[in-house]
Protein backbone atom coordinates (compact mmCIF):
# COMPACT_ATOMS: atom_id res chain seq x y z
CA UNK A 1 0.00 0.00 0.00
CA UNK A 2 1.19 3.09 -0.82
CA UNK A 3 1.53 6.33 1.50
CA UNK A 4 -1.12 8.10 -0.30
CA UNK A 5 -3.82 5.07 -0.12
CA UNK A 6 -2.32 5.02 3.62
CA UNK A 7 -3.62 8.13 4.18
CA UNK A 8 -6.78 8.01 2.07
CA UNK A 9 -8.35 4.73 4.05
CA UNK A 10 -7.12 6.64 7.60
CA UNK A 11 -9.17 9.73 6.32
CA UNK A 12 -12.09 7.15 5.01
CA UNK A 13 -12.01 5.57 8.79
CA UNK A 14 -11.68 9.08 10.91
CA UNK A 15 -14.27 10.95 8.46
CA UNK A 16 -17.58 8.42 8.23
CA UNK A 17 -20.11 8.40 5.64
CA UNK A 18 -23.29 10.07 6.39
CA UNK A 19 -25.18 6.63 6.22
CA UNK A 20 -22.64 5.15 8.39
CA UNK A 21 -22.82 8.04 11.30
CA UNK A 22 -26.70 7.80 11.20
CA UNK A 23 -26.36 3.94 11.07
CA UNK A 24 -24.39 3.80 14.12
CA UNK A 25 -26.18 6.35 15.94
CA UNK A 26 -30.07 4.48 15.39
CA UNK A 27 -27.87 1.39 16.29
CA UNK A 28 -27.53 3.34 19.72
CA UNK A 29 -30.39 4.95 20.47
CA UNK A 30 -32.56 1.93 19.70
CA UNK A 31 -30.14 -0.13 22.09
CA UNK A 32 -31.04 2.89 24.27
CA UNK A 33 -34.73 2.90 23.66
CA UNK A 34 -35.42 -1.49 24.23
CA UNK A 35 -33.45 -1.00 27.70
CA UNK A 36 -35.24 2.11 29.07
CA UNK A 37 -38.13 1.37 31.44
CA UNK A 38 -40.08 4.05 30.70
CA UNK A 39 -40.98 3.15 26.99
CA UNK A 40 -42.59 -0.46 28.15
CA UNK A 41 -44.22 1.98 30.50
CA UNK A 42 -45.63 3.96 27.52
CA UNK A 43 -46.50 1.31 25.84
CA UNK A 44 -48.38 -0.25 28.92
CA UNK A 45 -50.42 2.74 29.58
CA UNK A 46 -51.38 3.53 25.96
CA UNK A 47 -52.78 -0.37 26.30
CA UNK A 48 -54.66 0.70 29.31
CA UNK A 49 -56.57 3.49 28.20
CA UNK A 50 -59.46 2.35 25.77
CA UNK A 51 -59.93 0.47 29.03
CA UNK A 52 -60.59 3.05 31.28
CA UNK A 53 -62.20 5.29 28.56
CA UNK A 54 -64.96 2.52 28.35
CA UNK A 55 -64.98 1.92 32.34
CA UNK A 56 -65.31 6.21 32.59
CA UNK A 57 -67.75 6.04 29.67
CA UNK A 58 -70.27 3.30 31.31
CA UNK A 59 -70.03 4.22 34.80
CA UNK A 60 -74.04 4.86 35.84
CA UNK A 61 -75.43 7.76 36.57
CA UNK A 62 -77.20 9.14 39.71
CA UNK A 63 -80.97 7.47 39.91
CA UNK A 64 -83.56 7.18 42.63
CA UNK A 65 -83.04 3.69 43.22
CA UNK A 66 -79.24 4.48 43.42
CA UNK A 67 -78.56 7.94 44.32
CA UNK A 68 -74.90 7.06 45.07
CA UNK A 69 -73.81 5.89 41.92
CA UNK A 70 -71.18 8.45 40.42
CA UNK A 71 -72.49 11.06 38.50
CA UNK A 72 -70.73 11.37 34.61
CA UNK A 73 -72.03 13.39 31.76
CA UNK A 74 -73.37 10.26 29.67
CA UNK A 75 -75.22 12.51 27.14
CA UNK A 76 -71.76 13.89 25.64
CA UNK A 77 -71.08 11.95 22.50
CA UNK A 78 -67.67 11.57 23.33
CA UNK A 79 -68.98 9.53 26.38
CA UNK A 80 -71.22 7.13 24.51
CA UNK A 81 -69.52 4.77 23.08
CA UNK A 82 -71.20 1.91 21.38
CA UNK A 83 -68.28 0.58 19.11
CA UNK A 84 -65.13 -0.31 19.92
CA UNK A 85 -63.10 1.81 17.22
CA UNK A 86 -64.79 4.96 18.63
CA UNK A 87 -61.88 5.01 20.59
CA UNK A 88 -59.18 5.09 17.35
CA UNK A 89 -60.95 7.54 15.31
CA UNK A 90 -61.28 10.03 18.63
CA UNK A 91 -62.86 13.17 16.54
CA UNK A 92 -62.99 14.73 19.97
CA UNK A 93 -60.83 17.05 21.44
CA UNK A 94 -63.81 18.16 23.35
CA UNK A 95 -61.96 18.53 26.53
CA UNK A 96 -60.19 21.35 25.18
CA UNK A 97 -62.44 22.89 23.36
CA UNK A 98 -66.10 22.71 25.02
CA UNK A 99 -65.93 20.68 27.97
CA UNK A 100 -62.67 20.32 30.56
CA UNK A 101 -64.83 17.26 32.45
CA UNK A 102 -65.15 15.11 29.30
CA UNK A 103 -62.63 12.96 29.90
CA UNK A 104 -62.87 10.21 26.96
CA UNK A 105 -62.78 13.60 24.61
CA UNK A 106 -59.46 13.92 25.75
CA UNK A 107 -57.90 11.12 26.95
CA UNK A 108 -57.73 8.86 23.89
CA UNK A 109 -55.41 8.39 20.74
CA UNK A 110 -54.14 11.44 20.34
CA UNK A 111 -52.90 11.75 23.96
CA UNK A 112 -50.13 9.20 22.25
CA UNK A 113 -48.85 11.87 20.72
CA UNK A 114 -47.88 13.63 23.96
CA UNK A 115 -46.87 10.86 25.28
CA UNK A 116 -44.20 10.27 22.36
CA UNK A 117 -42.76 13.82 23.28
CA UNK A 118 -42.52 12.83 27.13
CA UNK A 119 -40.28 10.03 25.91
CA UNK A 120 -38.20 12.32 23.68
CA UNK A 121 -38.07 14.51 26.82
CA UNK A 122 -36.63 11.61 29.02
CA UNK A 123 -34.04 10.30 26.67
CA UNK A 124 -32.56 14.02 25.30
CA UNK A 125 -32.60 15.18 29.07
CA UNK A 126 -30.83 12.32 30.13
CA UNK A 127 -28.28 12.83 27.37
CA UNK A 128 -27.74 16.17 28.95
CA UNK A 129 -27.78 15.42 32.56
CA UNK A 130 -25.58 12.85 31.94
CA UNK A 131 -22.67 14.32 30.12
CA UNK A 132 -23.06 11.61 27.36
CA UNK A 133 -24.23 13.92 24.79
CA UNK A 134 -20.36 15.51 24.93
CA UNK A 135 -19.74 11.69 24.20
CA UNK A 136 -22.10 11.55 21.19
CA UNK A 137 -20.86 14.25 19.32
CA UNK A 138 -16.81 13.42 19.89
CA UNK A 139 -17.55 10.47 17.71
CA UNK A 140 -20.62 11.87 15.46
CA UNK A 141 -19.99 15.34 14.90
CA UNK A 142 -22.66 16.35 13.09
CA UNK A 143 -25.77 17.49 14.77
CA UNK A 144 -28.57 16.22 12.16
CA UNK A 145 -27.18 12.25 12.95
CA UNK A 146 -28.66 12.97 16.53
CA UNK A 147 -31.75 14.68 15.36
CA UNK A 148 -32.55 12.08 12.20
CA UNK A 149 -31.66 9.62 15.02
CA UNK A 150 -34.00 10.76 18.06
CA UNK A 151 -36.89 11.65 16.07
CA UNK A 152 -36.95 7.90 14.22
CA UNK A 153 -36.42 6.30 17.92
CA UNK A 154 -39.68 9.09 18.95
CA UNK A 155 -41.41 8.15 15.32
CA UNK A 156 -41.03 4.21 16.33
CA UNK A 157 -41.79 4.88 20.25
CA UNK A 158 -45.23 6.72 18.81
CA UNK A 159 -46.47 3.62 16.50
CA UNK A 160 -45.41 1.20 19.12
CA UNK A 161 -48.22 2.93 21.22
CA UNK A 162 -50.26 2.93 18.57
CA UNK A 163 -50.58 -0.72 18.05
CA UNK A 164 -50.80 -1.36 21.71
CA UNK A 165 -53.26 0.78 21.80
CA UNK A 166 -55.31 -1.00 19.36
CA UNK A 167 -54.31 -4.19 21.20
CA UNK A 168 -55.87 -2.66 24.10
CA UNK A 169 -58.91 -1.46 22.31
CA UNK A 170 -59.70 -4.76 21.50
CA UNK A 171 -59.76 -6.41 24.41
CA UNK A 172 -61.51 -3.59 26.01
CA UNK A 173 -63.88 -3.53 24.00
CA UNK A 174 -64.56 -8.00 24.15
CA UNK A 175 -64.82 -7.68 27.55
CA UNK A 176 -67.44 -5.28 27.76
CA UNK A 177 -69.28 -6.30 24.90
CA UNK A 178 -68.68 -3.05 22.49
CA UNK A 179 -69.51 -3.41 18.57
CA UNK A 180 -66.50 -3.90 16.34
CA UNK A 181 -68.48 -3.11 13.10
CA UNK A 182 -66.34 -0.93 10.72
CA UNK A 183 -65.12 -0.53 7.53
CA UNK A 184 -61.32 -2.08 7.52
CA UNK A 185 -60.08 -0.05 4.85
CA UNK A 186 -60.88 2.91 6.31
CA UNK A 187 -59.68 1.54 9.94
CA UNK A 188 -56.12 0.52 8.36
CA UNK A 189 -55.71 4.44 6.58
CA UNK A 190 -56.30 6.02 9.96
CA UNK A 191 -54.10 4.26 11.80
CA UNK A 192 -51.57 4.52 8.75
CA UNK A 193 -52.51 8.59 8.93
CA UNK A 194 -51.81 8.58 12.96
CA UNK A 195 -48.55 7.23 12.56
CA UNK A 196 -47.49 9.65 9.78
CA UNK A 197 -48.65 12.46 12.05
CA UNK A 198 -45.79 11.12 14.71
CA UNK A 199 -43.12 12.66 11.94
CA UNK A 200 -44.35 16.38 12.94
CA UNK A 201 -44.98 16.19 16.26
CA UNK A 202 -42.29 13.98 17.58
CA UNK A 203 -39.76 16.42 15.82
CA UNK A 204 -41.95 19.27 17.08
CA UNK A 205 -41.00 17.62 20.73
CA UNK A 206 -37.37 17.49 19.86
CA UNK A 207 -36.82 21.02 19.42
CA UNK A 208 -38.56 21.30 22.69
CA UNK A 209 -36.33 19.03 24.52
CA UNK A 210 -33.12 19.93 22.86
CA UNK A 211 -33.68 23.84 23.68
CA UNK A 212 -34.39 23.24 27.20
CA UNK A 213 -31.59 20.42 27.45
CA UNK A 214 -31.54 18.80 30.93
CA UNK A 215 -34.69 20.84 32.23
CA UNK A 216 -36.83 18.42 32.27
CA UNK A 217 -39.47 19.96 33.80
CA UNK A 218 -39.33 22.65 31.05
CA UNK A 219 -39.67 20.25 28.37
CA UNK A 220 -42.54 18.34 30.23
CA UNK A 221 -44.86 21.44 30.51
CA UNK A 222 -44.36 23.13 27.24
CA UNK A 223 -44.60 19.47 25.94
CA UNK A 224 -47.97 19.34 27.41
CA UNK A 225 -48.75 23.01 26.57
CA UNK A 226 -48.13 22.38 22.96
CA UNK A 227 -49.32 19.32 22.84
CA UNK A 228 -52.66 19.98 23.84
CA UNK A 229 -52.83 23.03 21.76
CA UNK A 230 -52.05 21.19 18.30
CA UNK A 231 -53.95 18.17 19.88
CA UNK A 232 -57.35 18.68 17.46
CA UNK A 233 -54.50 18.54 14.59
CA UNK A 234 -54.51 15.01 15.33
CA UNK A 235 -58.00 14.45 14.51
CA UNK A 236 -57.93 14.93 10.81
CA UNK A 237 -57.14 10.88 10.71
CA UNK A 238 -60.54 9.40 11.44
CA UNK A 239 -62.52 5.95 10.31
CA UNK A 240 -63.30 7.67 7.11
CA UNK A 241 -59.87 8.12 6.21
CA UNK A 242 -58.74 7.33 2.71
CA UNK A 243 -55.29 7.19 0.69
CA UNK A 244 -55.46 11.21 0.06
CA UNK A 245 -55.81 11.15 3.93
CA UNK A 246 -52.95 8.95 3.86
CA UNK A 247 -50.98 11.27 1.69
CA UNK A 248 -51.80 14.71 2.93
CA UNK A 249 -50.72 13.32 6.46
CA UNK A 250 -47.12 11.64 4.84
CA UNK A 251 -46.80 15.29 3.02
CA UNK A 252 -47.81 16.68 6.84
CA UNK A 253 -45.36 14.66 8.56
CA UNK A 254 -41.93 14.99 6.10
CA UNK A 255 -42.59 18.83 5.97
CA UNK A 256 -42.58 19.15 9.88
CA UNK A 257 -39.82 16.15 10.12
CA UNK A 258 -37.22 18.33 7.94
CA UNK A 259 -39.14 21.99 9.05
CA UNK A 260 -38.56 21.31 12.73
CA UNK A 261 -35.46 18.94 12.54
CA UNK A 262 -33.57 22.14 10.89
CA UNK A 263 -34.72 24.01 13.96
CA UNK A 264 -33.32 21.73 16.56
CA UNK A 265 -30.18 21.30 14.31
CA UNK A 266 -29.85 24.87 15.00
CA UNK A 267 -30.49 25.02 18.89
CA UNK A 268 -27.98 22.27 18.67
CA UNK A 269 -25.69 24.04 16.60
CA UNK A 270 -25.75 27.54 18.65
CA UNK A 271 -26.03 26.82 21.88
CA UNK A 272 -23.49 24.98 24.68
CA UNK A 273 -23.98 21.41 24.71
CA UNK A 274 -23.15 21.76 29.31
Amino acid sequence: MTAQNAIVSMDAFESPTFGSRVKSMLKLDFYRLFHTPAFYIMLLIAAMIPALILTMGDVEPPTTANPHAVQMDVSSPSMDITNAWQLVESTGGSAVADNPLDFAGFANINMLFIFAGLLMSIFVAHDYSSGFVKNIFTVHSKKLDYVISKSAVGIFSGTGMIITYVFGTVVAGLLMGKAFDVNVGGLIMCLISKALLMGVFCSLFLGIAVFFRNRLWLTIAFTFLLGMMLYPAASVATLNSTAVTVLLTLIAGAVGAVGFGAVSSLFLRKRDLA
